[in-house]
């Protein structure tokens, strides 16, 4: 009579454990869970308002079942956004942490600049000058078909984008702009006007931390109003006066 004890037991565990599982699939998917409230965080440059557009369906989802790749796809068409994180915060809450896309140099267009990131996305176009400060690249012709969103395959600008992503921090603030030629040969143009000759390359590390020691050089700045370039093309800097 044991086996036939044990199979009754089996067969009540089997089925509280069905039931239990009905019952919580019937209860995360019931209005206990439907969404309230969305927070936003991690937004500067992005108006709230673009990305509450973006979310206006979100209200009344279900937080257990919502379909976060969906969601991310849709917002990552905002050509600021660059990535999105996601936070359940249980029963009604859902957090959205965006993490935008910064600029890294403005290019210069027809009637205005267009802002572009380190990776050559198209951020934004302005009609005047940022208040912030960045460096300016010119030589770069953008189509007039591109638009915000779209990543710039364009060898001039990835030339610059590539010397810029390779400048101490402490040296970008003093750039002013980076000419880049049909050949990607690179100009630089310090904020003080004084023209820098670089010539063409993929690694410029060293010609750039060289630059920055030099212009802060106690012998360079006793005669620096009188420097009209410098000449970093060949082995060592030649300073045109």
């Amino acid at each position: 009579m044991e086996p036939r004890k044990s199979t009754t037991s089996f067969l009540y565990i089997a089925i509280l454990l069905i039931l239990f599982v009905v019952g919580m699939s019937f209860f995360l998917q019931s209005s206990y869970f439907n969404i309230e409230e969305v927070k936003l965080e991690g937004l500067k440059e992005i108006p709230l308002n673009e990305i509450e557009r973006l979310t206006t369906d979100v209200p009344g989802q279900n937080l257990v079942l919502l379909d976060t790749k969906r969601l991310e796809q849709k917002l990552l068409l905002h050509p600021l956004v660059e990535s999105v994180k996601f936070k359940r915060e249980y029963p009604k809450t859902l957090t959205i942490d965006v993490t935008e896309r910064t600029t890294e140099a403005l290019v210069l267009v027809n009637s205005g600049v267009v802002e572009v990131d380190s990776k050559g996305i198209y951020l934004r176009r302005r009609e005047s000058w940022t208040t912030e400060s960045y460096p300016v690249i010119n030589g770069v012709t953008i189509p007039d078909t591109a638009g915000p969103g779209q990543k710039l395959d364009i060898p001039e600008l990835k030339a610059a984008l590539a010397l810029l992503g390779q400048a101490p921090e402490e040296l970008k603030p003093l750039l002013g702009e980076v000419y880049v030629n049909s050949i990607q040969q690179i100009t630089l143009f310090l904020m003080d006007g004084i023209e820098v000759r670089l010539g063409k390359g993929a690694q410029w590390t060293d010609k750039l931390k060289a630059l920055y020691a030099l212009i802060n050089d106690e012998g360079y700045k006793t005669f620096k109003s009188g420097v009209k370039y410098i000449d970093f093309t060949a082995a060592k800097p030649v300073i045109g006066r």
